[in-house]
This record gives structure tokens, sequence and C-alpha cells, in this order.
């Protein structure tokens, strides 16, 4: 019987909520922050956009693949509907043709990571939703307690001796 794992990511992984899958308008605005990458590839050759590229790869992650294969299988699965939203070509039988694991693979391992960093990042900041403001605020509370030795009267002394509290109060954000 082979040893738990100690590692709290298998764990917390069982924990989270199924990926949500975006609606094809969001993965056009995707397109548009994509599309301010360099493309490392030669012009000779090209199949997809680049943008296209990372578009699957990036759909693919936040809907919950976890590898390069699961990403390659993803693409292969993906409705009609979402490979256009993500730039994807029809061939000429009228088929959508994404690209492939080995396709993505190669994007990945070329492409700046630092633009597509800032690239994702942007993108994601821009679908958070605007803050709450309609909620009153919060008052806090902070307690702070500590434990004298030796401070009290010997009869009713126990090992930790007398105990202080200290709290504070002031309104929090909204």
């Amino acid at each position: 019987m082979p040893a738990p794992s100690s590692s709290p990511i298998p764990t917390v992984a069982q924990r989270l909520d199924a990926p949500a899958a975006l609606a094809p308008e969001h993965y056009r605005d995707l397109l548009d922050y994509l599309a301010e990458i360099a493309d490392p590839r030669h012009r000779r050759g090209r199949r997809h956009a680049l943008a296209t590229v990372l578009a699957v790869a990036v759909a693919a992650v936040l809907t919950g693949a976890r590898s390069l294969a699961a990403i390659g299988e993803w693409a292969s699965d993906a409705p009609g509907q979402v490979l256009a939203a993500l730039g994807v070509r029809r061939d000429l039988t009228g088929a959508f043709r994404p690209p492939d694991e080995a396709t993505v693979r190669r994007v990945l391992a070329r492409v700046d990571a630092d633009a597509l960093d800032r690239a994702i990042g942007a993108w994601l900041a821009s679908q958070q939703p605007p803050p709450p403001t309609s909620h009153p605020p919060r008052r806090a509370v902070a307690v702070d307690g500590k434990t004298l030795r030796g401070s009290g009267p010997r009869a009713t002394r126990s090992p930790g001796s007398s105990r202080y509290w200290r709290a504070w109060t002031w309104p929090g954000r909204s």
C-alpha cells in the first residue's frame, strides 16, 4: 500500500468548484488582448494565427486542462461556436480545425512569456466585476490578549497566571 501524499494540493483541488466555461463573447475580448503579442514563428507555414493558438490554450486551461495533452484534447472536443469565437478557421470540408497539441507546445515554447503574462493578466483584470458598493460599511474589532506570568495572588494563581485583554473598534472599508 503506497504512503499517503503529504502535499495538500490534491485535497484542495478536490474541494474547488468545477471550472466554469466562458461564454463565446468573452473569448472575443481575449483575442484582442492576445493580438498584441509578437509572433515568433516564420510567416511561411503558419496555419493558425498566434492569437488563436494562445486563446485555445487559455480557454482550455480555464476549463480545467492541466497539461499540453489535455489542451489538445479540449481543442479537438470543443464546440464549434467556442472554436469560432476563438478564431479557429474551417477547412475545405467546413469542419473546424483547431491547433493540435504539438502546435500549442511549439508556440508556447517560443512565445514571449512576459508579454503573454501581461496580456492574460490584463484580460483577466477586465473580466472582474466592479466591487459592490451597496453594502453598508462594516465595523471591525481587533482583540489582543496577553498573559503575565507571576502576576496574581498566590492562592488563585494558575500556571498561566493573569490574562489581560484589549479591544479596539473602527469603521471598516465597504
